[in-house]
């Protein structure tokens, strides 16, 4: 199968409802506030409320993950 490139401001592709889900890599300290990350945060504010229900630095966060379930558009 192909590969399919997308370009353009993947925010707002998100906001659209172009994708089924979004994953995003970050760091262990609950830190939202450069790049890529602060976007998606300021516009889904329970990926951040999310992330904040894990305890800031704790190594056994290496390798998980949180996540945040958001409606989409029209649906």
């Amino acid at each position: 199968m192909p590969s399919k490139i997308i370009t353009g401001d993947l925010v707002q592709l998100v906001s659209n409802g172009e994708f089924d889900v979004v994953i995003h890599g970050c760091n262990c300290f609950n830190i939202m506030k450069n790049g890529l990350s602060k976007h998606l945060s300021e516009k889904f504010p329970n990926i951040d409320a999310a992330d904040k229900k894990t305890l800031r630095g704790d190594r056994k966060k290496l390798g998980t993950y949180s996540y945040s379930v958001e409606k989409k558009p029209n649906g």
